[in-house]
């Protein structure tokens, strides 16, 4: 596993209830990837018993299967499951494990039992594993930076209990109830990733034949307890084991409200499809033009107006132009699309994210000049295009889905961003090093007298603590009220990413324009009409006006448990908005998607984007499932009639 590929902790730590043992036993008597199950979620890939390769729950154990292909392992991290690891802490581990059948490559396909958490050194881990080489009857035994003498062991056959038992930062093996191995110092590797407990594959290039069982995962911090001391035989437990935690915070009153209502007969999903077919015959005309016109147009180019510190001089950038423009009722339209020297990914080139814009004003049929979106000033440059960035520091995306720009009862066009915030030094501002920072303001568009171009301001950062999001605010979801000319509703996304206390909240916010977008009330959550809470992850969300109701629909992810940041990005939801009291009618509240049964516990319902077919009036998403199960991944297409 990469250290790219995970992020970093930030040492919060939440505790399990004081004066009791921590201890958990997880016996799979249930879908694994379930998260509202005892004693935990794991994180683990969908299951596909018809496929070559699967996780799934065979006769009351958790299975690997793979028959010439790749699976990744299936993970929980110590938060999930509440325990508390230290470099001086004494814990026992322990799990049933057999060998069916193949030989992998290596042995670190066949990862039997894995753990680790964060060192007292800061940078690195504590790391124990032990893996199974089934070609040669024996175990690998890795410790840190280190590994130690293989372990004589035939794990075929009947279920074999391994422990792992670490005290006075000294730990011993033993298999099947004897003394294997040890006891050893603990060793540390310089690594930064997060503590958690892996089963299956921690190395997964190669394709390969494997079969291999789990019967349970226990855990306990009552000490070092070798088999039969303390009282402590999971082996023995017929129902799951949970550690009792009180996490605390902000939290709704029923995470499941709004699943406990009758089906709200004025929204109705019609159909689920796969493909685009429903969403791209409802595409607007200008929309389809400015896709011929965007096709034609080079998807790279240097443009001589930036500099950057580590080349110099004008360097070649990506031009991601697959957006959706805004068009006026007089035919004007503006196309919104970001530019990047080629580090597509949000992630890690979030600050090298540059707004360009082009307009047309024959409906779509011709565009103008492509160019960077600058706010008015002499001060202002593509180099420095507004008062938040300086291109090489930092950058900017817009916030919002289609149409992007918002067009406003003034004429004026609002445009939400987010950015990675500069510190006094004008160095990236992340106060906890999650994998984002960022804040909102927006770019207000005023047309100029011609009615060919726009002069942009920038109006004042919206900004949140990190008691209340540790990776502050991004994407938004904006409406003009009805009756209320000039009054604009922003829902934002905001995340407890890195967040161990369980006192950051999960939730949308919402925040009030009564001037057209140039100054915004303080943030307050985003509830249902009658001030209840309810979870929403790290994710986007929309709102959309109905051409045929006039009400507004709010379309985003509810979780029945506490996100862990952006996770679980399941259901998708649609409800009615109350323009009132600018929450959600929680009786209103329609599934659009969820999670099934051979979907991974990873699985995302939250990368969509929306339109109203103007010819039924019905509301079309279009969705990418991630991390679905056989057939079930990929482009979807949904169409939702409203009334």
């Amino acid at each position: 596993m990469s250290p790219a590929t995970v992020l970093s902790l930030t040492g919060l730590l939440v505790c399990s209830l004081p004066g009791l043992p921590a201890s958990f036993n997880d016996i799979f008597a249930s879908d694994p990837g379930e998260p509202t199950r005892k004693p935990f979620m794991w994180w683990i890939p969908a299951a596909d018993p018809d496929g070559p390769a699967s996780w799934e729950l065979v006769d009351g154990a958790l299975q690997y299967r793979c028959a010439g292909a790749v699976l990744a392992p299936a993970t929980v991290e110590h938060f999930d499951a509440g325990v508390q690891m230290r470099d001086d802490s004494a814990w026992t581990l322990e799990t049933a494990f057999r060998h069916i059948s193949g030989t992998p490559p290596i042995s670190q396909y066949e990862t039997v039992i894995y753990v680790r958490w964060a060192a007292d050194t800061p940078d690195h881990i504590g790391l124990l594993c032990l893996c199974y080489d089934a070609g040669r009857k024996q175990l690998d035994f890795l410790n840190g930076d280190g590994k130690h003498e293989k372990i004589a062991a035939d794990l075929t056959g009947e279920f074999h209990r391994v422990r792992l038992a670490v005290r006075d930062r000294q730990v011993t093996v033993y298999l099947d109830g004897q003394p294997a191995a040890g006891p050893y110092a603990l060793r540390w590797l310089k690594y930064e990733g997060p503590a958690q407990f892996i089963l299956g594959p921690i190395t997964a290039t190669q394709p390969h034949d494997l079969v291999c069982q789990w019967d349970y995962l226990a855990y306990t911090d009552r000490g070092a307890l070798a088999p039969g001391e303390g009282g402590w035989d999971p082996s023995a437990d017929t129902e799951p084991v949970s550690i009792p935690r009180d996490l605390g915070g902000p939290a709704p009153e029923d995470p499941e409200a709004f699943t406990k209502h009758p089906p709200y007969d004025k929204i109705r999903v019609l159909s689920r499809e796969r493909g685009t077919e429903a969403y791209d015959r409802a595409l607007p005309e200008h929309v389809r033009l400015w896709q011929v016109a965007a096709a034609a147009r080079p998807a790279q180019m240097t443009p001589d107006c930036y500099t950057y510190p580590d080349t110099g001089g004008p360097v070649l950038q990506n031009f991601y132009r697959g957006t959706f423009p805004s068009r006026s009722d007089d035919g004007r339209c503006v196309a919104i699309f970001h530019i990047t020297r080629g580090i597509g990914d949000t992630i890690f080139g979030f600050s090298d994210y540059k707004v360009w814009y082009c307009v047309s004003t024959d409906g779509g049929k011709t565009w103008g000049e492509e160019k960077p979106l600058v706010q008015e000033g002499a001060e202002y440059s593509p180099q420095h295009p507004n008062r938040y960035v300086r291109v090489g520091k930092n950058g900017f995306v817009f916030a919002t889905l289609q149409p992007f720009i918002y067009p406003l009862s003034n004429g004026k066009l609002l445009l939400p961003c987010y950015y990675g915030p500069l510190d006094d030094d004008g160095e990236y501002y992340n106060p906890l090093s999650t994998s984002t920072y960022s804040q909102v303001f927006c770019l207000i568009g005023t047309w100029n007298e011609t009615g060919d171009d726009l002069t942009w301001e920038a109006t004042e950062p919206i900004t949140i603590g990190t008691d209340k999001s540790t990776s502050g605010l991004s994407e938004c979801a904006i409406i003009e009220l009805a009756g209320k000319p000039g009054h604009v509703l922003m829902v934002i996304r905001a995340g407890n990413e890195g967040d161990r206390t369980g006192q950051v909240p999960s939730w949308k916010w919402k925040t009030l324009s009564t001037d057209h977008g140039r100054t915004w009330s303080e943030l307050t959550p985003f509830t249902f009409s009658d001030g209840s809470r309810f979870w929403s992850p790290t994710a986007q969300s929309n709102l959309i006006r109905s051409s045929r109701t006039g009400n507004v629909y709010w379309i985003g992810n509810i979780s029945r448990v506490r996100p862990r940041s952006g996770w679980p990005r399941y259901p998708l939801a649609i409800a009615e908005l109350d323009e009132e009291t600018l929450g959600l009618r929680r009786e209103t509240t329609t599934i659009i998607d969820d999670r099934r049964p051979q979907d991974g516990s990873n699985m995302q319902l939250s990368n969509f984007d929306f339109l109203e077919d103007a010819a039924s009036g019905h509301i079309i998403v279009r969705l990418n499932r991630l991390s679905g199960g056989p057939g079930a991944d990929g482009l979807h297409t949904y169409v939702i009639q409203v009334k």
